[in-house]
């Protein structure tokens, strides 16, 4: 069950998390960031609805719209999400196969969707609020929670960690940059 206290021991301390979910089947991972995915396209909903209504811009739609809209987001942020996870594990995997020994595409996988979480659930912000910076704030968030799962699930050093972390984070910031997203959130 998720509580606030169980939300705050995560995050003062992640490792201790990762060593819980380590040993648990690909398949809970899975339900969990569909799940995670689900969460944040409800948060997308309701904010691109609550910035339509602020900001007096773009249409309502109709009742038969409504529904439309949310069965699109919803198919959109898990298929999107599950396809991005495969890609970014591709990348990070890449990353820690440099890094000697490793211990399967699988724990790859986990840390990937355990680093995904505040991403998928913010990144809303970014596109619907327009706030500067958020983007890389999530990107830091990524990276810093990659660094913990590589140290976790891999049983990598700090400096390994480290390399993969920063590398994976790079190449995704950079791969962004070439697809002309605004990564600072406001006109260049």
């Amino acid at each position: 069950m998720v509580t606030l206290t169980r939300i705050r021991d995560i995050i003062l301390n992640p490792s201790g998390y990762l060593e819980e979910i380590r040993d648990q089947p690909c398949n809970d991972d899975i339900l969990t960031f569909i799940l995670v995915t689900l969460t944040g396209s409800v948060l997308a909903f309701i904010a691109i609805i609550i910035s339509t209504v602020v900001t007096g811009q773009g249409e309502y739609p109709g009742p038969a719209g409504i529904p439309k809209m949310i069965l699109s987001i919803l198919f959109l942020f898990i298929v999107d999400g599950l396809f991005l996870v495969l890609i970014i594990s591709l990348i990070e995997h890449f990353f820690v196969l440099f890094t000697g020994e490793h211990r399967g595409f699988e724990k790859t996988m986990k840390s990937v969707m355990f680093a995904s979480v505040l991403p998928i659930l913010f990144i809303w912000i970014p596109a619907v609020l327009q706030i500067p910076y958020t983007l890389l704030l999530l990107a830091g968030a990524f990276c810093i929670a990659t660094f913990y799962g590589i140290l976790v699930f891999h049983k990598k050093t700090k400096d390994r960690a480290a390399f993969v972390a920063l590398f994976t984070t790079g190449f995704i910031l950079i791969l962004l940059w070439f697809n002309k997203v605004n990564l600072i959130g406001n006109a260049w």
